[in-house]
């Protein structure tokens, strides 16, 4: 059997708002491969039939509370939050805690649900942009449960149950699972007893081993686009990695802002393109670190010579101190910024505690941010940004689809 419930309380006192989330660390991830969908379906019917509450009465009593009541899924966990009136908490409290743990699944209603995740199957498929994103995965990780989209596969989820959903909640939504937030003018006491009641066994699912890195760029034809559409991927590192701040500071000044070399070179610089960054996925085996952008066809070939160009001076350490400094003070501000608000820090909290499983502390990661040295990104650039390693998707018309040596001779 598994351990306790993870509980963290940050009493607010005197805050208008309070805020609380349940995420079970279960995912899309941990889902065999006959199963892949399951959690998310799952979610999906979380909130819409639970304790004694029918779908009406759930759905008043989130607009009461000023409708800011949530349910997600990620790769590694999922969650239901709740933003109230502070006065409000005891009852978000048991409703996101009934949502987890108290679901009431009717064949009719998993039936509706199934068409609404159709429907989401649908529109990711309209989605260039997403597209990309889930095969690049797949052409990194090949069929690593990381690679699986987190909707999972349309052929299982057509087929998925009341009784599939009801077996696959019994083993994973269990307090060995649980990491619950709160915070605000809240009662602790109330918030344990609460839990102390949720007496099922269960434990966490094993741990991920870590994906085989693959490299190759797959392409995907699609005529009537306009656009080309890459993702390109790299291998970075795993969640609550100690070069964390390192690689947040190196995604930054590459692509993660206004000033960031991807930024300035192809769109201010060049007029290549109207969106272009990157940006880091970590889960707890194994990270990527991703360069995106979408190019018209007649400037795409451009467009991938200024992409390359920027990777290879980053890679060959072409990367001044002031460049980092101000890459670190854009993360710094951005902690304060993120984490203003009763729901933000819940967030905070929760990504904190997940990853590293520590407390969200603002002081404490603007003083890692300022332990980060030209040096130190430097070298972790050198390590990362290993163009031999690059993997990846391509999305669009024929014409745009003659890619350059340096990916062409990869092609998946």
């Amino acid at each position: 059997m598994g351990g306790p419930p993870t509980i963290f309380v940050h009493a607010l006192p005197g805050s208008p708002t309070a805020a609380v989330g349940a995420w079970v660390r279960s995912g899309s991830a941990h889902e065999d491969a006959g199963e892949a969908g399951v959690t998310h379906l799952l979610e999906h019917l979380l909130l819409r039939r639970c304790g004694e509450r029918t779908p009406e009465a759930i759905a008043e009593l989130i607009d009461s509370l000023g409708g800011a009541v949530d349910a997600f899924t990620t790769h590694e966990a999922c969650a239901v939050t709740a933003h109230v009136p502070a006065e409000r908490f005891a009852e978000a409290l048991d409703l996101v805690l009934d949502a987890v743990f108290r679901p009431r699944l009717r064949a009719d209603e998993v039936e509706l649900e199934r068409r609404v995740v159709a429907a989401e199957f649908d529109l990711v498929q309209d989605s260039p942009a997403e597209v990309v994103a889930e095969h690049a995965l797949a052409a990194c990780w090949g069929d690593h449960p990381l690679a699986r989209p987190v909707l999972g596969r349309r052929e299982v989820v057509e087929r998925l149950g009341a009784g599939d959903l009801e077996l696959f909640h019994r083993a994973r939504f269990t307090p060995a699972n649980l990491l619950l937030v709160a915070l605000g003018p809240v009662d602790e006491a109330l918030i344990r007893r609460r839990v102390a009641g949720l007496d099922r066994p269960g434990a966490p699912p094993p741990p991920l081993a870590a994906p085989h890195w693959r490299r190759g760029v797959t392409v995907e034809e699609r005529d009537g686009l306009e656009q080309v559409y890459a993702n390109l991927v790299l291998p970075a590192l795993a969640a609550g990695d100690p070069e964390a701040f390192a690689l947040g500071v190196l995604n930054q000044l590459l692509g993660g802002g206004a000033s960031s070399r991807l930024f300035r070179e192809l769109r201010d610089r060049l007029g290549l393109v109207y969106d272009v960054g990157s940006s880091v996925f970590e889960a707890g085996a194994a990270g990527v670190l991703e360069v995106t952008f979408s190019a018209p066809v007649r400037q795409i070939g451009a467009c991938w010579d200024a992409a390359f160009g920027v990777l290879g001076d980053v890679a060959a350490g072409r990367i001044s101190d002031a460049e980092v400094h101000l890459a670190r003070q854009a993360l710094a501000a951005g902690v304060v910024l993120g984490a203003e608000g009763t729901d933000a820090l819940l967030e905070a909290h929760a990504a904190e505690l997940m990853a590293r499983s520590r407390p969200f502390d603002a002081a404490a990661i603007r003083r890692e941010l300022e332990e980060v040295t030209p040096e130190r990104v430097r070298a972790l650039a050198a390590k990362v940004v290993h163009l031999e390693a690059l993997a990846g998707a391509v999305c669009g018309p024929a014409a745009g689809l003659r890619l350059p040596e340096a990916v062409s001779r990869r092609v998946a």
